[in-house]
């Protein structure tokens, strides 16, 4: 089963169901189940809802909300402390994912 990676600070958030996407740089493809992992560890498994394609600039207030931040403004800032400076042209694919009871 296909790993998705995340920063530990993420955990708890997801795991409450704040966070609900991920944000990743350039084109990527997931599909199906995939198991969420931090540190090495898997901490939960995930289904695939839909996977969307946008250029840096197209992201939204509402990209960011389903992210687990506040705002744009937010969500650019982190994507920058992991990414390193993204140019507005650069594509991201947003993952939908969800977690079953």
């Amino acid at each position: 089963m296909e790993k998705i990676n995340f920063d530990s600070e993420y955990v708890k958030p997801i795991l409450q169901r704040g966070k609900r996407t991920t944000i990743r740089k350039g084109i990527k493809k997931y599909s199906g189940n995939v198991l969420l992992t931090s540190d090495g560890s898997v901490f939960a498994e995930a289904k695939i809802k839909k996977v969307v394609v946008k250029r840096v600039k197209e992201l939204t207030d509402e990209d960011a909300r389903t992210d687990g931040f506040g705002n744009l403004e937010e969500l650019l800032s982190a994507l920058k402390r992991i990414y390193g400076n993204l140019d507005e042209n650069e594509f991201v694919t947003i993952v939908y994912f969800e977690i079953p009871d």
